[in-house]
């Protein structure tokens, strides 16, 4: 990016005060615009350099910042610099005598030198100087928005001299305009850490690993070498959850994630791919870097305890392997596959692993029987819905539920729907057993209108697979033949479905919300929605995932998200509800940054129909009619 030019075509004299600052506004110009449109952040750092040496003569730029634990500085930007000279800079410990950049960053404030032969400013980088015949150097501090010192943007000479009014103006604007392309930089590497980096282990995500693996076998392809993927599962993870709370299973997630990195090559990748399971990418594989002594490798990391505030817990993984091209040539299948033989490694006995076999696994007889059970129990109505409230804070007395399926199972009780949804959802009973849900929520709303229970809305979890051509017409036919008034429905879609911005699926959400029906954005902030994209998509509300209220109040990440997301959602005319609220801390928080309602523990876990209403409702008779 060259802007140079525009300065040389400035008539008038150089000591004109008039050409002067149309030299700065011409700069000014240029940069923003490239920050604007969003150029790459070195170019415009180059060219920002560029452009001060061509206003100031005989003359090189250069921009140095903090490294990212904040004690020393190297240069990131000095086009015209020699390497050699860059190496000598790096590493500098900002201080008194440690030169222009050193010394500004020290104090805060601007350094003008005149001599860097006599300077005591100069004390510890004199030899550097006079071997490149360095006679002056101005440095200007950079500061964020927050007043926080990054770096400096540093003119140095080749003459002795101090900088004129206008050289002094054109560093400190030099230095604004670097502190907005380090701070947009910045931001934007957060948000793609956000969009690709699990937010628990910190290590890669499900949307990174697919686009890795993706590019892996790209390469493959071309080259002739093997992959191999592996499926990683804790062996009953949920009980830890179950025994020892969210906060210590969350903690042998990170422990996991660390123990798996440190078994394996700086150049595999390893991303946790959804609650407790992770998968490792490992590329290049040759007969020396064996998939089972890789495996084996994991296995006696993960199985050694993990000693939590005193306690000792165990956990143990099952391993499922596939290969390409041997097992599949594209990543669905190879995750497929490598799924289905971590579930033969589960059938086994755990804490082992397996690779894939072509024949018929114990994987997936399982979820062929879960598929036969689960369409006998539509058929002979083993299904149950239980409700969960939601509180708003403008209106107590008004009752929200969420609708939540449960199965009364004639062997195995009330099972719960993480033993079957996603099955439901890979054989495609889903858009049965949805319409199921649909019909009997509704049909519940109407007799509790009916009774005269003030019923806000009933929310229902829709899945992706249900929204394709036709989805309104299934809910528009449960409200006209239960009665429910649209405006008492609420659908639920997770963010990572509207993301995709599918026509077919803004398109069927578009006749709900038209028709009166509330479209409500569940485990918001897992998907990485962008505010423009958002004004756009047929919504009502915001579900502030689990995730983020769970470590809240007290983690400042998760508290600076929380409260973006709830300003989100004000400045779109939204309103947002917090999920998974367990104490009255995350509740007072959450109330008090504006957050319009909550559901969780707290208040109560799902219910019965009959419990709800003695909840809700205790010293209230309602009618009997129930439809569980």
């Amino acid at each position: 990016m060259d802007t140079s030019n525009s300065y040389q075509q400035i008539s008038g004299s150089a000591d004109s005060a008039f050409a002067e600052s149309n030299r700065l506004l011409y700069l000014e110009k240029n940069i923003l615009e490239a920050v604007a449109l969003n150029k790459d952040p070195q170019e415009i750092l180059d060219a920002l350099c560029q452009s001060a040496e061509a206003i100031v003569s005989n003359s090189v730029a250069s921009v140095m910042v903090y490294d990212s634990d904040a004690h020393a500085m190297h240069v990131r930007a000095a086009p015209d610099i020699p390497a050699d000279v860059i190496e000598q800079l790096n590493g500098l410990v900002p201080g008194e005598g440690a030169g222009s950049c050193g010394t500004a960053v020290h104090t805060r404030e601007p350094v003008y030198v005149e001599n860097t032969l006599t300077d005591p400013r100069w004390e510890s980088l004199r030899d550097l100087a006079r071997d490149i015949n360095l006679c002056a150097c101005w440095s200007h501090p950079i500061k964020t928005r927050d007043n926080e010192i990054v770096g400096t943007f540093a003119i140095s000479s080749f003459e002795h001299r101090q900088p004129n009014e206008f050289q002094q103006r054109l560093l400190s604007i030099a230095a604004n305009i670097t502190g907005i392309v380090l701070q947009r930089e910045k931001q934007e590497k957060e948000l793609w850490n956000l969009a690709h980096q699990d937010l628990v282990t910190g290590i890669p995500n499900r949307i990174f690993l697919n686009q890795r693996l993706d590019h892996a076998i790209d390469g493959a392809s071309r080259s002739g070498k093997r992959l191999g993927v592996f499926f990683i599962d804790l062996d009953k993870f949920k009980d830890i959850n179950d025994t020892h709370g969210h906060k210590a299973g969350d903690q042998v997630l990170i422990e996991t994630a660390s123990r798996i990195q440190d078994c394996i090559r700086s150049d595999d990748t390893v991303a946790r791919y959804g609650g407790d399971e992770f998968v490792l990418l490992v590329e290049n594989l040759s007969e020396s870097y064996d998939v089972g002594q890789i495996a084996n490798k994991i296995l006696s990391a993960l199985s050694k305890p993990i000693y939590l505030d005193g306690q000792k817990l165990t956990v143990t993984p099952s391993i499922g392997i596939s290969l390409y091209p041997d097992d599949g040539e594209s990543s669905e299948v190879l995750l497929s596959h490598a799924d289905t033989a971590m579930y033969q490694a589960k059938a086994t006995g755990r804490n082992n692993y397996k690779c894939y076999e072509p024949a018929l696994t114990e994987a997936i007889q399982h979820r062929h029987q879960v598929e036969s059970e689960l369409r006998r129990a539509l058929r002979n109505d083993e299904l149950i819905l239980h409700y969960q409230p939601q509180c708003f804070r403008m209106n107590e007395n008004l009752v929200s539920v969420e609708a939540l399926v449960r199965w009364q199972h004639p062997e195995k009780g009330l099972v719960y729907p993480d033993y079957f949804i996603e099955i439901a959802e890979q054989t495609g009973l889903i858009k049965e057993l949805g319409e199921w849900i649909i019909h009997k929520a509704c049909q519940q709303g109407k007799l509790w209108l009916d009774t005269g229970l003030p019923l806000g809305k009933i929310a229902i979890n829709v899945s992706a697979v249900q929204i394709t051509k036709g989805c309104y017409n299934v809910i528009n036919d449960a409200l006209r033949k239960s009665g429910l008034p649209a405006h008492h429905l609420e659908i639920e879609i997770t963010e990572s479905t509207m993301v995709q911005q599918s026509s077919e699926v803004i398109e069927e959400l578009q006749l709900m919300q038209n028709a009166g029906i509330s479209i409500a954005l569940d485990d918001f902030g897992t998907g990485y929605s962008s505010l423009s994209q958002l004004q756009l998509l047929p919504i009502n509300k915001l579900k502030i995932d689990r995730t983020f209220v769970s470590q809240v109040p007290g983690q400042l990440s998760n508290e600076i998200i929380t409260r973006t997301i709830i300003a989100m959602g004000r400045s779109l005319g939204l309103s947002v509800l917090a999920e998974g609220v367990e104490t009255q801390e995350q509740m007072d928080f959450l109330l008090q940054e504006g957050c319009d309602a909550y559901q969780g523990y707290l208040y109560s876990r799902p219910l019965a129909v009959s419990d709800l209403e003695k909840k809700v409702h205790p010293n209230r008779r309602v009618k009997p009619e129930t439809l569980n």
